[in-house]
């Protein structure tokens, strides 16, 4: 028995500990190709952040005929967002915001405002347009001279519309409405909707100055989540998540900085399907309908409020078409929510930016969130009482593998001196050893594996619970009791004069709770422990309350709920002997 609970604590110390890295891994798979040479810095840099090697292209003038067009920023309002558009570069977007659209799933409120500070009543801002003066690309055209590709940068002529007049285009739930942009040798059509996050970016060019054109998307996306550490302006799981991804014959390539250091262009030479980028909880896709022949990836270090943070601004280039042609574009900004992610693509393929975890767990993650979803909108209670009608049921499943363990372990407690006695006798005989063993173990019918298996069945199961809890967009902002306020981040109710390592610089309620659930557990599962193992234990408890203390409170609060009801179980069969 304390073997395994000792062999059990080494196993979830060694996951925890591998979180990190494991984060990292999921999904990527980046191969060091020929670096691209980069732009110098933009000229005009914002007050509040600059963009080191923003659009990692050369920038052209605009043409002679376009010289006196004027700059021309229009505002889209639909029931879900709201965007500014500019001329610049062919009506790129150079603002988002998404609306505070109360579904009864979750809200998206709380974001930085133009100072660079968190405001938990502004909505999310996934662009800013912080620097109207510098061209914007998300997404432009890229053309081919001189063996460099250079953005088209000009103010293009924004044709009159009958779907509106002025500087605001506003459409409907149902509606679908278009804004045509002419520049040199090229014509876009924009195609709104009023249902949906995405955009079509339709693109007629003819450009025979040009010997090839590239999409590039350089704008990135702003951070959204708040900072639980004093030091830090932005959430670090901002950089645990975020990430760009390009998909390749069914392959998920990648690059992620985690140092200060930019990421040079990398050129992945394979037919590319789309481009996606992501942070912890919202996401933003480039899906061509001819797929590129190649897509290069880059990340620049933002300066975020004057701060060289670790805060990547991710580009992109999906390149390979002539000079003469057309491509359709279509773009998504939004949630990562699983419904809207499955849905952009026919196989669902962009939903392998979502963490999921590996092959093996991304079953159990996407049924775990189907469950929370179902128990949510079927019962309609909050997801903090969902949480615990799932720790409920888990507990009701794994009740019977829990009861077989503690049988099991009462067994091997009444062999184990007949055990050591044959140990000591067949030391010097491994056959007769195992011998003696088996039929020791037949005879008091033991198994000596079969506590374990409880533990090994499980594990999937809790390792998508952790998956799931900590990424799952429909937690944020949402509310349980008192003072669990948002289960998407750790329930803290005060600030400490410092930081513990591990621990951070404020104190949550649940992670201790959870600690008193583990101690109340080991108290019954190590009567008979000795000292040097009970200390081990201990350790291990005080430990999961540190690491636990930055984590989501839904999170804890499953795994504390879940540990107070295996506790009561333990009692009952305790009681029952």
């Amino acid at each position: 028995m304390i073997q395994r609970n000792i062999l059990a604590a080494l196993l979830i110390f060694g996951i925890f500990m591998l979180i990190p890295r494991y984060m990292e891994m999921i999904g990527l798979g980046v191969q060091e190709q020929e670096a691209v040479a980069l732009s110098d810095k933009p000229k005009d840099e914002p007050a509040l952040f600059k963009d080191k090697n923003l659009s990692e292209v050369s920038k052209i003038a605009a043409p002679s005929s376009s010289t006196n067009t004027p700059i021309d920023i229009i505002t889209i309002e639909t029931p879900l967002y709201r965007a500014e558009i500019s001329n610049q570069s062919g009506g790129s977007i150079v603002s988002y915001e998404l609306l505070d659209v109360d579904s009864g799933e979750y809200r998206y409120v709380g974001s930085y405002n133009s100072l660079g500070e968190y405001d938990s009543r502004q909505n999310v801002i996934l662009m800013h347009n912080f620097n109207p003066d510098q061209p914007k690309c998300s997404p432009c055209l890229a053309t081919e001279i001189g063996g460099k590709f250079v953005q088209l940068t000009q103010a293009f002529e924004r044709l009159p519309s009958s779907d509106f007049s002025g500087s605001v285009l506003r459409v409907s739930a149902g509606e679908t409405k278009e804004i045509t942009y002419i520049g040199d040798g090229v014509e876009k059509v924009l195609t709104i909707s009023g249902s949906s996050y995405e955009m079509l970016h339709q693109y007629n060019y003819d450009l025979s100055t040009s010997t090839g054109v590239e999409v590039v998307w350089s704008s990135g996306m702003f951070p959204s989540e708040p900072s639980i550490h004093a030091s830090k302006p932005y959430s670090s799981d901002e950089l645990t998540y975020s990430s760009i991804y390009a998909y390749q014959g069914g392959e998920l390539e990648s690059i992620t900085q985690s140092s200060q250091a930019d990421v040079p262009v990398k050129l992945f030479d394979q037919t590319t399907e789309w481009v996606a980028m992501r942070t912890k909880f919202f996401g933003a896709a480039l899906i061509p309908s001819k797929h590129a022949d190649y897509v290069k990836l880059s990340s620049a270090n933002l300066l975020f409020r004057g701060q060289d943070d670790i805060l990547p601004l991710y580009s992109a280039s999906l390149g390979g078409y002539g000079s003469r042609g057309s491509i359709d574009i279509k773009t998504y900004l939004g949630p990562l929510d699983v419904e809207h992610i499955d849905a952009l693509t026919e196989d669902s393929s962009v939903s392998s930016i979502m963490n999921f975890g590996w092959s093996i767990i991304k079953p159990f993650s996407r049924f775990v969130l189907w469950t929370i979803k179902s128990l949510h909108n079927t019962l309609g209670l909050n997801y903090g009482l969902v949480l615990i009608v799932i720790a409920l049921l888990m507990r009701v499943i794994t009740g019977p593998l829990t009861k077989k363990s503690y049988e099991s372990s009462a067994k091997m407690k009444i062999v184990a001196p007949l055990q050591k006695k044959i140990q000591e006798k067949h030391k010097n005989d491994p056959q007769k050893l195992q011998q003696e063993m088996g039929k020791l173990w037949k005879e008091h019918g033991v198994n000596p594996v079969s506590g374990c298996l409880p533990m090994l069945v499980q594990w999937p199961i809790l390792m998508s619970f952790f998956i799931v809890f900590r990424s799952t967009i429909e937690f944020r902002g949402a509310s349980f009791f008192g003072w669990i306020n948002d289960l998407s981040q750790p329930d803290y109710i005060f600030s400490l004069p410092f930081e513990i390592p591990l621990y951070g610089g404020a104190v949550a309620i649940l992670p201790i709770l959870m600690g008193i659930s583990m101690f109340l557990t080991m108290r019954i599962t190590m009567q008979s422990t000795d000292d040097t193992q009970k200390t081990f234990m201990y350790f291990m408890n005080g430990f999961f309350i540190l690491i636990f203390n930055s984590f989501p409170s839904g999170l804890t609060l499953y795994y504390t709920i879940f540990n107070f009801l295996s506790y009561q179980q333990q009692i009952s069969i305790k009681n029952s002997k």
